[in-house]
């Protein structure tokens, strides 16, 4: 398996989400390409079921304050504006120790006027990393969130997962499965045992240093 567990080509999705805008007559929402607000993340698998090949990193943004967006009579059809929202990947480092290592930023959004009713603010949501055993359309997608307040708190989060759904579960009829956890061990079937189960642990560090 490679070291490197590398997000899909940022430029093509920004092209895409470019194009989008302008078709919808929208703005073109920016990426800050110098981010400054950055941590270091670590993740941690525990009572690995697997090898995982496919391993992703993901930031999604929202516009935090509405007042800045178009009126519902700007939007037809609807009741109120879309919130924008973007989702920025990152790179997850595979250590000689097993540990993934990434940087993630809260200032990855360029706050601006984008329609004329003030600076719309950009707030990071959530930071979510994605396994899969090999990348293939029928495995079983393990999720791994840990929101704002829990990355600035620098607070660690570890989610449970049941080994039998690696790489796919055996009696699953979805085509394509996905798993996000349980961040409760108390709250998991009680005739699962530990040996059953298998962790992600994401520890947010120190600030980094651009």
């Amino acid at each position: 398996m490679s070291d490197e567990a590398k997000p899909d080509n940022p430029s093509e999705s920004q092209l895409g989400s470019q194009r989008d805008n302008q078709l919808d007559n929208q703005p073109v929402y920016r990426e800050n390409p110098s981010p400054q607000h950055t941590r270091r993340l670590t993740m941690r698998i525990g009572n690995a079921p697997g090898e995982f090949g496919w391993v992703h990193g993901s930031m999604q943004f929202n516009v935090d304050n509405t007042e800045c967006l178009p009126p519902p009579k700007d939007n037809p059809g609807g009741h109120a504006s879309p919130v924008p929202m973007r989702m920025i990947p990152f790179e997850l480092v595979r250590q000689p120790d097993g540990d993934y290592e990434a940087t993630v930023f809260t200032d990855g959004m360029v706050d601006e006027d984008y329609h004329g009713r003030g600076v719309c603010h950009w707030k990071l949501l959530n930071v979510q990393v994605q396994l899969k055993a090999t990348g293939a359309g029928n495995e079983t997608l393990f999720m791994a969130d840990m929101f704002d307040e829990e990355l600035a708190a620098g607070r660690e989060k570890t989610i449970y997962y049941t080994r039998n759904s690696y790489p796919r579960h055996p009696e699953t009829k979805l085509e394509q499965p996905t798993s996000s956890g349980q961040p409760d061990r108390s709250k998991m079937a009680s005739y699962l045992k530990d040996g059953d189960l298998f962790t992600i642990t994401l520890i947010p560090q120190e600030a980094v240093t651009p």
